[in-house]
């Protein structure tokens, strides 16, 4: 059955989940000191794949040179354990690189997972295993998502700079058996980042989605720096005529009672453009690199990186960094930034920081809903 009702995006991808954890915003308007309610989690420094859109490429990862260089296994646990006892709700090994080039990342979900977090992982998928550490992870992930923008070796070629396109399909094709086969509440999904390169794809991509199994495809835009590093938020505008529209909507339609095909087409249509103009949502969201050290944005991997950083975990305790006058420090000096000039299109924090801005201008007569 197909309809305009299984286009809703039930996993709430193209905004924000604020209005559920409004127990933490409450405290956050009164001042306290708040932990994370989500970090996302790198764990390594390299890739090994080269996407065209890569935006870890302007945040020193160094591909297949930086998968030697990752988060170290003793102080990862200690960060996931801290996490749960600070009140941290969720984590995401989705960093600036592939999270699955660290050894310790079948360890590290098990452990978080236990220590009270809920746990998902964005990765190509072309190393993961498939023995029984592959297994454990399904069983304590809340959500796995691949990354996969091309529905064809040739194409996977083009867009990925990899020979690898059928060893990621068998890999995503194994997590879903698996799924079925002990009946787990894992979501497993894909994951599209839209480009003018490769709209050619998104159809077959939702086919092809269908036809593994999953339960999801996510078309997505592409972030860039607004001095275009990666060559692409000066296409932008691309997104927004009919050939683009016409593709997005025939790749939606591909979608059944047990499979979306989810276009974020509020950020794939605003052209980059952000609706707030103060950076708020730093307590909320937070970004740890690959090789440790805690940002209140990816940007600062790379850029002023010493000004932005809060704290390095491979040296200080999660705790620690949190309770830090640094911490705090850089909080306030983000929101001093000219997020208009100087930050990039759609960043993670977009839709949090749209709503927090609104909810702090605060309107005259409020009492009268």
């Amino acid at each position: 059955m197909k309809g305009a009702g299984l286009m809703k995006d039930k996993y709430l991808m193209d905004g924000h989940k604020m209005f559920w954890h409004l127990d933490r915003i409450v405290d956050w308007q009164n001042g306290k000191k708040i932990a994370p309610l989500h970090i996302d989690v790198g764990l390594s420094k390299g890739c090994n794949i080269k996407c065209e859109y890569c935006y870890g490429a302007i945040q020193r990862n160094s591909f297949k040179q930086g998968t030697d260089d990752y988060f170290p296994r003793e102080a990862l646990l200690r960060y996931v354990r801290e996490a749960g006892e600070v009140g941290v709700r969720s984590m995401a090994f989705i960093g600036e690189a592939e999270p699955l080039t660290n050894p310790h990342v079948y360890e590290a979900i098990v452990e978080g997972k236990k220590a009270g977090v809920s746990i998902s992982m964005g990765t190509n998928g072309i190393l993961y295993d498939k023995g029984p550490a592959g297994e454990e992870a399904l069983e304590h992930l809340t959500w796995v998502r691949f990354n996969i923008s091309a529905a064809s070796d040739e194409a996977y070629r083009q867009i990925h700079s990899s020979k690898d396109f059928s060893v990621a399909v068998d890999k995503i094709k194994f997590c879903v058996e698996t799924k079925r086969k002990k009946n787990l509440p894992v979501t497993i999904g894909l994951q599209m980042v839209l480009t003018p390169n490769n709209i050619s794809q998104v159809v077959a991509l939702a086919k092809l989605g269908k036809e593994i199994g999953v339960d999801y495809l996510v078309v997505k835009q592409c972030s860039d720096t607004q001095d275009n590093k990666l060559g692409f938020y000066d296409r932008l505008h691309e997104y927004k005529t009919e050939a683009f529209k016409n593709e997005l909507k025939k790749a939606e339609a591909e979608s059944t009672d047990d499979y979306r095909v989810i276009i974020k087409w509020g950020k794939i249509e605003n052209e980059g453009k952000l609706p707030f103009d103060v950076c708020l949502g730093v307590p909320f969201l937070l970004y740890s690199s690959g090789d440790g050290k805690i940002y209140p944005c990816g940007m600062f991997f790379d850029y002023k990186e010493e000004e932005y950083r809060m704290g390095d975990l491979v040296k200080q305790s999660f705790k620690e960094i949190l309770e830090s006058k640094r911490y705090w420090d850089v909080v306030e000096a983000v929101k001093k930034i000219d997020v208009q000039a100087k930050c990039y299109a759609n960043c993670r924090t977009h839709s949090v920081n749209e709503f927090l801005w609104k909810l702090q201008d605060v309107p005259n007569h409020v009492d009268f809903v």
